[in-house]
């Protein structure tokens, strides 16, 4: 791991010793739990772009979006992130990350609640031709504050994934067109913070995905972002998406990092 990824990788260590004297938000009272205005159906989040045309001596196209809504109300979430990066030179494609999850919450407001997971990935840096999975998690609100949250969830994934061909073709063996299914324990951490008066804000969401059977043999994906509000609407963002996995298609590097700036919507 690139000495560069190590400050995204304390993000949630930050947020839990900062959190270290908040307490747990208790659920609302039962009069406000029939309130219309709880069971009415919200869309809220974020969505961030940044881009880069040049021409010349060298000439490019680079675009990347991370997005991350949450549609519901007090008794349910479904919250989709996306994640996209693309870039290309004259004549040959040099990125193309594609990863979408959803996850839905049911009465997320309590301290521990259910929760299902579904994701699916493409990669060309990585040759992943796709990969999806599908899970149940039970979750925990370690902090639930206005200014800062901590939510952490346990459970068991499933995941397939289908490699391009020829991606093992210098290991014997394995097959051109060769995929794999994993059963996974699911360990998730989402978090946010507002500091220094709402000036600057924090967010990260980790996923660590250990094969039951191996737990040598793992992925991780982290994405962090950090805001400076221009005003309630547009912020400028700093947003890094770090990922490493123990099992890869021949010449591909274990740990991928991509860092960004650019303009975030809050919707």
């Amino acid at each position: 791991m690139g000495i560069k990824c190590l400050p995204f990788l304390l993000l949630p260590a930050l947020s839990f010793l900062s959190s270290a004297r908040a307490q747990v938000r208790q659920p609302d009272s039962l009069s406000a739990a029939h309130s219309p205005a709880r069971d009415t159906t919200t869309i809220h989040g974020t969505t961030s772009v940044s881009g880069l045309f040049q021409t010349g001596n060298e000439n490019r196209f680079v675009v990347s979006l991370l997005s991350d809504l949450s549609i519901g109300n007090h008794s349910y979430q479904v919250l989709p992130l996306t994640s996209i990066a693309y870039s290309s030179k004259p004549g040959a494609q040099v990125e193309g990350e594609y990863l979408e999850n959803v996850i839905i919450r049911l009465h997320q407001g309590h301290l521990f609640y259910p929760a299902a997971g579904l994701s699916f990935e493409k990669s060309f840096l990585r040759k992943i031709e796709y990969r999806y999975s599908a899970g149940l998690t039970a979750v925990c609100n370690i902090v639930n504050e206005n200014d800062q949250s901590v939510k952490l969830g346990v459970g068991l994934n499933y995941e397939f994934t289908q490699y391009t061909h020829g991606s093992f073709a210098d290991r014997s063996g394995l097959s051109d067109d060769y995929s794999r299914s994993v059963r996974q324990v699911y360990i998730r951490v989402k978090g946010k913070n507002q500091l220094f008066q709402k000036m600057l804000l924090l967010s990260y969401d980790f996923f660590y995905q250990p094969n039951i059977t191996d737990l040598g043999d793992y992925r991780w994906t982290l994405i962090g972002n950090i805001d400076l509000p221009i005003n309630k609407i547009f912020s400028f963002r700093t947003s890094a998406v770090d990922s490493y996995e123990t099992f890869i298609a021949d010449g591909v590097h274990r740990n991928n990092f991509r860092l960004t700036f650019g303009l975030n919507l809050t919707i």
